[in-house]
């Protein structure tokens, strides 16, 4: 069976996040003092923690986001390789990541815009458009027995 568009357009809008994630990374890296400053100061100015504590949480931080989005990619390709189960798990996170935006707009006002998450969202929705396609389903399904060529269920 020949991979449908829309599985290789899930992929490539799943490659485009670890991307987008990977540049929201070295933007961070870039302003690393403010980004310190705006995480770990009070309102009045004083430090909550000693700087090189902040750092090291920062460090951390960044370094699970960059993990995060390794395995993201990793995932892409088993998407593109026509894995089910890599495609549901990857539907499963693009939901989770769109209602954790809508969390935040929710209870505390965070505006959607693209500075903050509305890249991301916008290509969340589009990942999840692409892999719930029937073409993309019955592709990802190819190979179950439980399944006819249609990619619906027997019996």
């Amino acid at each position: 069976m020949k991979r449908p568009l829309a599985t290789g357009l899930g992929a490539v809008l799943m490659s485009l996040r670890v991307i987008w994630g990977f540049v929201s990374i070295l933007i961070y890296l870039l302003n690393w003092a403010a980004i310190r400053e705006e995480i770990f100061t009070s309102a009045d100015g004083t430090p909550m923690v000693p700087m090189d504590v902040a750092d090291v949480f920062l460090i951390v931080g960044f370094s699970a986001l960059g993990l995060w989005y390794l395995f993201y990619a990793v995932l892409a390709g088993l998407v593109f390789s026509g894995s089910n189960w890599a495609r549901i798990v990857a539907m499963s996170f693009a939901s989770l990541s769109i209602i954790v935006v809508f969390l935040d707009w929710w209870n505390a006002g965070i505006p959607v815009t693209f500075r903050t998450s509305l890249a991301s969202v916008a290509l969340d929705i589009l990942v999840l458009l692409a892999l719930s396609a029937q073409s993309a389903r019955s592709y990802a399904r190819r190979n179950d027995p439980r399944f006819a060529s249609t990619g619906e269920p027997l019996g």
